[in-house]
């Protein structure tokens, strides 16, 4: 056994240790949380599809966005090789997947892979494939410079068969101990403070170094040879350059990061990537432009690349491999600020090169940081960034994700399951400031707390198994629907503005361990199933019909039809 692969088991029993579950299962959650990039604790069960058949996939995670989707699909082995025979069995799974009619589906014994791969045609259906990204990830302890020719024969049959343009994007990849551990280092920020002298291009002249005033900001617009920007990364081989960047290295197989790698590599037309690259974003505490004309540069005092790290890290890569062409000049600008809401704004307004996360970008917004404290005078834990707790050892029925506590607010506070269910993205969007509108922490803290009564109800018993598909379904896939009528039940309403003492006694009353909440989330769960059934257009697309505002109206009709709401499961 190598360094890497004692390490990713170090990492793979801390989170076993962590979250109480054996090697395997946390090996799985581990290597989930680094290709995905959200946190341990953010792990939904409902993705868990491994259950025999030898279909070879454990996890299928799908991220949907605005008229797109990610579909993230793993197959994880805690072994320290990579099996040739279990990766053909993952290309019949996928096989399942993507071109298996529905009347074979009927018939897979399977029935998390079954619901799962329904979930991902409705997604289809709505979105098209054209718009779906799917990332496929075979993952073990080994090392992947061992793969038979045999693993490597069928990767290329897998990818000639699926990357093929039916999608936006299809990639298959193996990761081992060394993949595993540079994208956990890559994940890995920390505040770690970075000063620099960096060379500019400068003529007397020319305005080729330009300076900016406005009111008490202040910036520069400089060209850097790409030479010395691939030095000052490869300096920092840490990361620590990119604390406040909000994507990792995505590498070089994505088209964009492809062709700067081309256009920076290409000795005949590497003078045209000036004019072909958005350039590099940087903020700082301080500058100083030193145009001496024998030896111009700019110091930097606690510099953060905030945008430019797909180029920068492109050009310290080309750098290392000695093919950064000599000719290639890349444009900074550079800003100097200490104040953080301004630079929230400068992360937010230029990270538009490669697809990034919108809770990535929101992380550092004061209404995220005023959360964070928020949470944390009542006694929890708020996760800003993703994985940011998760090397930390911390009660994790005390720790709650921004984009959980997003949703179920959402769904309970706002009365809008449907979105919070299927259009998570609008938390980001559309929703942001209708969520986040700075009123009383302790509505987010219930209704994340609710969320946290009601989700293990519905996986308890044989509900997710049952032989009832709508009621199977919701079990799975109807929690915050489920919620908000429970929400209703049992604080007699849609009133949340009530004073602190209430609040807090609600908050006190989820605390409080025990099944005297089971009663309500039953009655909310048979409430729901009784509406799905009742309606043919509900019950013959379940997944369409979770993500529809129609369900919500119908919700939220039963709801005031009741006479007077019962209070008899309140604690008074």
């Amino acid at each position: 056994m190598n360094l890497r692969q004692q390490i990713i088991n170090e990492k793979t029993e801390a989170v076993a240790r962590r979250l109480a579950i054996p090697s395997d299962e946390a090996f799985m959650r581990l290597a989930h949380s680094l290709v995905v990039a959200q946190g341990i604790h953010s792990f939904d069960l409902d993705d868990v599809v491994d259950g025999g058949q030898d279909k070879q996939m454990d996890v299928i995670t799908i991220a949907e966005d605005d008229g797109a989707a990610d579909v993230f699909i793993l197959q994880t082995k805690n072994t320290e090789s990579f099996s040739s025979n279990a990766l053909v069995q993952l290309h019949n799974g996928l096989r399942w997947v993507f071109q298996r009619p529905r009347k074979d589906l009927d018939k897979l014994g399977n029935v998390a892979l079954r619901d799962k791969i329904g979930q991902y045609r409705s997604v289809q259906q709505n979105v098209g494939p054209s718009n779906i990204r799917i990332h496929v990830s075979f993952i073990t302890n080994g090392s992947t410079s061992d793969l038979s020719d045999e693993f490597k024969q069928e990767l290329g049959l897998i990818r000639e068969e699926y990357d093929n343009n039916t999608f936006e994007q299809f990639s298959i990849e193996p990761l081992g101990c060394d993949e595993l551990v540079d994208l956990s280092k890559a994940q890995e920020r920390q505040t770690r403070r970075v000063d620099a002298e960096i060379k500019v291009k400068y003529d007397a002249n020319n305005p080729s170094l330009i300076k900016y005033y406005a009111q008490d900001l202040t910036g520069i617009v400089c060209s850097v040879p790409a030479i010395e920007l691939g030095r000052l990364v490869n300096d920092n081989a840490d990361g620590s350059i990119f604390d406040l960047n909000i994507r990792r290295f995505l590498g070089t197989r994505g088209a964009v990061n492809k062709d700067i790698y081309s256009t920076c590599t290409d000795t005949n037309h590497g003078h045209e990537f000036w004019f072909l690259n958005n350039g590099i974003t940087v903020v700082c505490d301080h500058f100083d432009p030193v145009t001496d004309p024998d030896n111009p540069h700019v110091k930097l005092k606690n510099m953060q690349i905030v945008n430019g790290c797909q180029t920068a890290t492109t050009l310290a890569l080309a750098l290392r491999e000695g093919r950064l062409s000599a000719d290639v000049r890349v444009l900074m600008r550079i800003y100097e600020t200490r104040d953080p809401e301004l630079v929230g704004r400068i992360v937010l307004t230029t990270n538009n090169q490669n697809r990034i996360s919108s809770r990535d970008l929101r992380a550092n917004e004061p209404r995220q940081l005023d959360m964070e404290e928020g949470f944390r005078i009542c006694g929890y834990l708020y996760e800003r960034k993703p994985r940011q707790y998760d090397d930390v050892d911390v009660d994790a029925s005390k720790l709650f994700s921004n984009e959980s506590v997003a949703q179920w607010y959402l769904a309970a506070v706002l009365k809008n399951p449907a979105d919070a269910r299927g259009r998570k993205y609008k938390v980001w969007g559309e929703l942001h400031s209708q969520i986040f509108a700075g009123g009383q922490v302790e509505p987010y803290i219930i209704a994340s707390l609710l969320g946290r009564r009601v989700l293990p109800w519905l996986r308890s018993g044989d509900r997710v198994d049952s032989d009832d598909e709508v009621a199977r379904i919701i079990a799975k896939r109807g929690s915050f629907h489920v919620g908000r009528i429970a929400s209703y039940i049992w604080r007699s309403g849609d009133n949340w503005r009530l004073g602190e003492a209430t609040l807090r006694k609600q908050i006190r009353e989820l605390e409080t361990p025990g099944e005297h909440f089971d009663a309500t989330i039953k009655e909310s769960f048979d409430t729901l199933v009784g509406i799905m059934k009742g309606s043919e257009a509900f019950s013959i697309d379940i997944d369409r019909a979770l993500k529809s505002s129609t369900l919500d109206q119908e919700i939220d009709k039963h709801l005031y039809r009741r006479r007077s709401p019962r209070r008899s499961r309140r604690k008074r």
